[in-house]
């Protein structure tokens, strides 16, 4: 963060004010019955810290026009006031409201945009009934800098913060038990070993009626889970329904550091070790290793990575992953930001490897950041032979600051490409064979009405020799099925599909796993 140097900023305010016109029906902040001590106080001193942090670590140069009109388009939206009048032609612009004019010009200049945006803060918060929501109306303004920016740069207030610290971590205050929303009502999927809801002895099937006393019908699964988290030790009371017995069970539980599996293992037929990972928190590589280590033991000759639908998380987790399957010091991923040197490359680390397994990564529509390190890695050192769709195409990197107010910022600072140099935003990862879910088409054609979801319209451009083959979702499970295969909730003809693919493959070769899955391909009949 860039020093603040407060005489500085008071002359400048000062200098700005003496120059604004203040003729018959302006709003003018030297008026009389308008004290301004604001511009004296913290006022607007974290939308400072934010742009400063934007103009020093954003991945792009700032263009500081476009984030100042987007802090007045937060700020007006806040106010919510039909009278309000917000005029705006070119680089000049007009608030109206109760009375006031407050003509203002922006420029590509952060002195002279900080000066007009004080202004138009003032006259806003002037208007305002209630003083309290001065800080709502600065917080309206730095929300609205931030969306002129990518999608995923974002201000975190300090709720939002601690929660975003919580989920990174790996680790939070909790009752350890999956929830779903079936027929309408909040379901307990599962609970975790050694938790609160495992020890109380709540079972699979239970219904949520209450939590805390309140009725949970018309609830949403992500206000349930906010009611049930907190902080380590401190208690909350829930009520669940048992179908099975008909009866209702009160429940008054204590809250305890509950550490979030993102890493589940199993041994398949073969011997071959599926391991499904569907997030990077600070804790997966440390499960990761519990789930290898019992792979050697049940001497699995090769393994399915399971990517599908995990959003990312954290870069370095992602490294240490493809670590485990990568010969040592080999290139993982590197990032480049706005200048030359912000480049830096990340090599795995780990000595004693898998690289000589053979390996098929899984990946989806939803398979993004993190998780698009590993698979691209992988594929482009020619280890893995990658299946499925491709990818989300999040190619950027965030980083966490913490600033003033216990709020935090959420700021892109890079972008990152795998070791061949291929751009994920651009491309994402476009798999070796790609399975297309034509049951998912032909529902989505049906239902008109159906909204087209977010990762369906990311739209990423081709990369020559990609796929090498096409395959429809339907004749895969004809094909898996045919072999005698298991499918369930659990094993869908993807998995199914690569356990054939590892069939008398010993050695970590793309160009022969993928030889073997042609010929498999081979006998589907289009």
């Amino acid at each position: 963060m860039k020093p603040k140097i407060i005489a500085t900023l008071i002359l400048t305010a000062l200098v700005a004010i003496a120059a604004s016109p203040s003729g018959p029906g302006t709003y003018s902040p030297m008026s009389p019955k308008i004290a301004h001590a604001g511009f004296f106080s913290q006022d607007l001193e974290l939308f400072e810290e934010v742009v400063d942090l934007v103009s020093d670590k954003y991945v792009y140069p700032p263009d500081y026009r476009k984030l100042f009109e987007g802090a007045f388009e937060g700020m007006v939206a806040f106010v919510d006031d039909k009278e309000l009048i917000h005029q705006k032609a070119g680089a000049k612009g007009m608030l109206r409201w109760k009375g006031r004019n407050l003509p203002y010009r922006l420029t590509y200049n952060f002195k002279d945009n900080m000066n007009a945006l004080k202004k138009a803060y003032y006259f806003l918060a002037e208007g305002m009934d209630e003083k309290s929501l001065n800080r709502d109306l600065e917080f309206a303004g730095i929300n609205g800098m931030m969306e002129t920016l990518d999608l995923y740069s974002q201000f975190m207030d300090q709720s939002m913060f601690d929660r975003s610290m919580r989920d990174t971590e790996g680790k939070y205050g909790g009752l350890g038990m999956l929830i779903t929303m079936k027929d309408k009502r909040l379901e307990v999927v599962k609970t975790m070993p050694n938790s609160p809801a495992r020890k109380a002895g709540i079972l699979s099937g239970d219904l949520f009626v209450k939590a805390d006393g309140r009725d949970v019908k018309d609830t949403q699964i992500e206000d349930l889970a906010e009611m049930l988290r907190g902080y380590p030790d401190t208690r909350v009371s829930i009520s669940l329904e048992r179908p099975s017995e008909k009866k209702i069970y009160d429940y008054e539980l204590t809250r305890k550091t509950i550490e979030i599996e993102s890493v589940h293992y199993e041994k398949l037929a073969g011997p071959v070790g599926h391991i499904r990972i569907t997030s990077f928190s600070k804790q997966t590589d440390e499960q990761l290793i519990v789930a290898l280590q019992q792979a050697k033991k049940d001497r699995v000759r090769g393994y399915i990575l399971d990517l599908r639908d995990n959003p990312g998380g954290l870069l370095t987790q992602s490294v240490k992953v493809a670590g485990h399957f990568l010969s040592p010091n080999r290139l993982v991923v590197y990032t480049q930001g706005r200048t030359r040197s912000n480049y830096q490359e990340y090599r795995s680390e780990i000595e004693n490897t898998l690289h000589e397994k053979p390996i098929v990564a899984l990946i989806n529509g939803n398979s993004a950041s993190a998780s698009e390190i590993v698979a691209g890695a992988l594929r482009d050192v020619g280890l893995a032979l990658v299946l499925g769709e491709t990818s989300y195409g999040k190619g950027s990197v965030q980083t966490i600051f913490r600033i003033s107010e216990g709020a935090g910022l959420r700021l892109t600072t890079s972008k990152y490409y795998t070791p061949s140099g291929i751009d994920i935003t651009e491309h994402g990862i476009i798999p070796d064979i790609m399975v297309e879910d034509d049951q998912f088409e032909t529902e989505k054609t049906a239902d008109t009405n159906t909204e087209v979801d977010a990762v369906f319209q990311h739209k990423k451009s081709p990369l020559p020799g990609y796929p090498s083959i096409r395959m429809k979702l339907s004749d895969v499970e004809k094909l898996v099925r045919s072999r005698g295969i298991k499918l369930d909730e659990e094993h869908d003809p993807l998995l199914g599909f690569a356990q054939m693919s590892l069939e008398n493959i010993v050695t970590a070769d793309k160009l022969k796993t993928l030889e073997h899955a042609k010929e498999l391909a081979a006998n589907i009949i289009y």
